[in-house]
């Protein structure tokens, strides 16, 4: 590629933006009820869990504002980590809840399997190299202007 030159936009790259929002947003209430719920019941791990979730859910939708409106390719290496820190915290949140038995378990497990498939997609979608190479183009091709 050329200097000065830019890339085209990745496939779904503003879809993909939009949805990582909206999955976020959801997460967020969903997860500031487990740390009611957990913190009411008096479950030590899971409300370490669902806060460990809470920030997660919090540092995702920020560092994709870094990536989609800022152009940040720092802002895309955090949002690469949070993505993949999240698909193992909601690993390690099914096997914890698979040693239990309750009948709320198998809920939970079944929404954190639907979690999952959701995180999955995402943290490999944004770790293609593409984006990398694009916000990179972005920054060689037109020099920011500070106001």
């Amino acid at each position: 590629m050329k200097t000065g030159m830019r890339q085209s936009k990745p496939v779904g790259f503003d879809v993909m933006t939009r949805i990582v929002y909206v999955h976020s947003a959801f997460s967020l209430a969903v997860f500031t009820s487990a740390l009611t719920q957990a913190v009411a019941h008096g479950s030590q791990v899971g409300a370490l869990m669902a806060a460990a979730a809470l920030a997660i859910s919090i540092a995702a939708p920020c560092a994709m504002f870094g990536v989609a409106k800022q152009r940040s390719c720092r802002a895309l290496a955090l949002l690469r980590l949070i993505l993949w820190i999240a698909v193992v915290k909601v690993s390690l949140a099914m096997v914890i809840l698979s040693g239990a038995s309750a009948s709320a378990s198998h809920e939970s497990i079944r929404w954190i399997l639907l979690n999952e498939s959701i995180l999955i997609p995402f943290a490999i979608y944004w770790s293609r190299p593409v984006h990398a190479r694009y916000l990179a183009s972005l920054a060689t091709s037109s020099p920011r202007v500070s106001s």
